[in-house]
């Protein structure tokens, strides 16, 4: 108790909030980007775990923000570097945007979206994998249903019964999620950006998030390395049992991709 006391006196004056946050979405680089931008010089990254999940977990954030700050550089060693929390799951829940708000005001932030078929269907496969984990946190999360199973569930509105929300579905409705965000924050101070840019433009897709911080691009020695190897490189090969359910994926978030289209003003051709 005296130590908890200790930080909520002391952290607010000695830690450093986050100077932007990415988040989200799901299954769609925020991993990779992470270990991107945590080599560039003018940013630094927090003293835990990537995804801190302070706005999103009711254990967490029941902690209190001075435990928030407590996962991040003290101002002294940060200096004039940018530090960040990058958490995929703040994009989907809608009681999020107020949280931020809330805590930490006005700041910048980073979006990801990937196709929400290609999403829903590796979210899938990640969770079926913990089967295996060793991590019991993780092996809990195991979704025990075969893809057709999982889907279907969803729309007929039962998944919220299973005993983690995977949401395969709800995460790829990305214009949903960003309204909520623009309610709250200036549209400008969200920067959207498109999974496939990994593979198509790594080095584009970097040089404008530097440019979205007003920071040094990155080196041209440090693009080349990054090019060489890959950060989280994952395998994305679909079971032929599985192609009728994605088809029918494909054709279902038809009129929700166009509306994110006419909502960012631009088309990803999912």
């Amino acid at each position: 108790m005296i130590k908890d006391l200790i930080k909520k006196a002391i952290y607010p004056a000695i830690k450093s909030p986050p100077d932007f946050l990415v988040i989200g979405a799901q299954k769609a680089g925020t991993t990779s980007l992470y270990n991107y931008l945590t080599q560039h010089p003018q940013i630094v990254g927090n003293k835990s775990w990537k995804e801190i999940r302070y706005f999103d977990l009711p254990e967490n954030y029941s902690r209190g923000y001075s435990w928030y700050l407590g996962n991040f550089p003290s101002k002294l060693e940060k200096g004039n570097r940018l530090t960040f929390d990058s958490s995929p799951s703040y994009l989907h829940f809608d009681y999020i945007p107020a949280r931020i708000k809330a805590d930490l005001g006005e700041l910048k932030m980073i979006a990801i979206l990937r196709d929400p078929v290609r999403r829903a269907y590796s979210a899938w496969q990640m969770y079926q994998s913990f089967f295996d984990n060793p991590n019991d946190h993780l092996r809990v999360t195991a979704d025990e249903r075969t893809f057709a199973e999982a889907i279907e569930q969803e729309l007929q509105g039962k998944g919220k019964e299973t005993k983690y929300p995977y949401d395969y579905i709800d995460r790829g409705k990305y214009a949903e999620q960003l309204e909520r965000y623009y309610k709250h924050f200036d549209k400008n101070q969200i920067l959207v950006l498109n999974f496939a840019q990994f593979k198509e433009d790594l080095p584009g897709l970097l040089n404008q998030v530097c440019e979205f911080f007003k920071i040094e691009p990155f080196s041209s020695e440090t693009l080349q390395q990054f090019q060489n190897k890959r950060h989280n490189v994952g395998k994305y090969e679909v079971n032929p049992a599985d192609q009728m359910v994605i088809d029918q994926l494909k054709e279902y978030f038809i009129p929700y991709n166009q509306k994110l289209y006419e909502l960012i003003g631009q088309n990803y051709h999912w």
